[in-house]
Formats: structure tokens, sequence, C-alpha cells
């Protein structure tokens, strides 16, 4: 890493570069000094207080596990990744301290965030790994209500963004690209086609995808609600929506016969 590259404000997807100035956020994100921000793109930590609502447990704490761990740096390092920004134009990377250590899987390892995957790429398998080994031993996020997986059919329109959530699916319906798994109450979970439609699932029809109704999924993700019209309840939408873009995000899948 010693050559990198300076960071720049046109990046290329997996090389790596240079920072030698940086600011913490909270426990996933940076901003740099020429104002551009930064997202780690495979994890995701709790909330600090924002806008009125209450900082979550374990935010303050990996905000100072992460600002300890660069403030020993004379320079970090970052690879971006290939969905380059999320919704708020931070730029989306991996991060690594500055003897090339990965900052993403310390905080993972103490239990301070969870592992994401929000690309078809998906978080690295050691992530993952690093997580269960937090999760069985309790580790921070791990022994607080933070991490429990809610019933979605019970879920209410002021409970939003990240979670783990299960359900039963009740209902399975479609658009041109997606599949709308409803689990109950006013919540669905929405999987892009080709996902499903991969080895391993092989489900391209709704009559393929009706053998999910009965089934009980577990589903990590961010949970945003939006204002129906009548004509939309009508037709049965749902007004909470997780949407994945890769299948890590399903914690527990369908038990399916190969019939």
């Amino acid at each position: 890493m010693e050559k990198a590259n300076e960071w720049s404000g046109n990046p290329i997807v997996g090389q790596t570069y240079k920072v030698k100035s940086w600011f913490v956020q909270d426990g996933d994100s940076l901003s740099l000094a020429n104002g551009h921000r930064l997202r780690l793109g495979q994890i995701n930590t709790t909330e600090m207080a924002n806008k009125g609502r209450p900082e979550q447990a374990y935010a303050q704490q990996a905000k100072t596990q992460l600002n300890e761990k660069l403030q020993q740096q004379k320079s970090i390092y970052l690879q971006l990744l290939p969905n380059i920004k999320d919704h708020y134009g931070r730029w989306l990377v991996k991060l690594y301290d500055g003897s090339g250590v990965s900052v993403d899987s310390f905080l993972v390892g103490q239990g301070l965030a969870y592992v994401i995957s929000m690309n078809e790429q998906g978080a690295e398998n050691c992530l993952w790994q690093r997580e269960e080994v937090a999760r069985r031993h309790g580790l921070g996020i791990w022994q607080a209500p933070i991490s429990r997986v809610h019933a979605a059919a019970l879920l209410k329109s002021n409970q939003g963004g990240f979670m783990r959530m299960a359900g039963e699916v009740n209902d399975v319906s479609d658009s041109q690209h997606s599949w709308y798994i409803g689990l109950g109450g006013q919540v669905a979970v929405r999987i892009p086609k080709y996902l499903l439609a991969a080895p391993g699932f092989n489900a391209d029809t709704p009559k393929q995808m009706q053998r999910w109704v009965g089934q009980t999924i577990t589903v990590r993700g961010w949970l945003a609600w939006r204002k129906l019209t009548k004509k939309q309840l009508k037709k049965g939408f749902h007004a909470g929506v997780m949407s994945i873009s890769h299948l890590h995000m399903l914690e527990q899948t369908p038990v399916l016969n190969s019939n």
C-alpha cells in the first residue's frame, strides 16, 4: 500500500488510495479535507443522535474506537467499492489503517458493526466470519436489544432504518424487475428478480415464488416507509419496504424441496 496514489476526486473502483487528513463523523463515515465524504460500504454501525432521534446503543463506542484507531496513523488507505456512492453522495469504500489492516474487520470483531452487502460483489466472507464470532461471544451490539430480530408483521411506520426482521411469507407480488415478499402487516422485502433466478434458488416465475408462502425468512437492511394512495392500498401494496441487493442480507432463507 506504500505505492498507493493520493486520493483524488476521480478514484477508480478497486484501486487503493492514500489519505493523510480526515475527520471521523461516526462509526462508519469520515470526511476529508477536500470536502469529500466517505462511507464504509461493507459495514453499518448504529446511529448517533440526529434530528431529534436519540443516540442508539454502541454508536458512540463505534465512533470512539474508529477515531482512536485512526488517530494513531500518519496515513490511511481506501479502496473504492463497485457501487461507488450511496444516496447521500458519500464515496463507498473499504478502509485500512497505515499498516494495511482492515478497519472494517476491526469494528466488526469488536461487536460494533453489522456486516452488510450493498452490491453484487458482496462483503468478504472473512467479515461475515468475524461477525459470527462477535455474535457468538455476545460482544457489543450482540448483547444489546438493538440487534434483536423484529417481528415484521408488528412493525409500524415509526419503526424504520437499519434492522433485522423476520416473518412468515404471506404473499408474493412483483414488478418488472423485483419480487416483493410480504411478511404480514404492512411490510415487504424487495429482492431483484435476477438474484432469485440464479443457481441456488432458480426462482423466476410467480408459480415458483409461491413456494415461499408459509415459509419463514430473516433479513437485515434498511426499512423505509412510503405513503400509499388509496389505489395502491386497494391493490395490496406494502407501505414498509426493505430493499436488498445481495442474498447475504437474507439471514434465513426458505426451506424448499427440489420438486
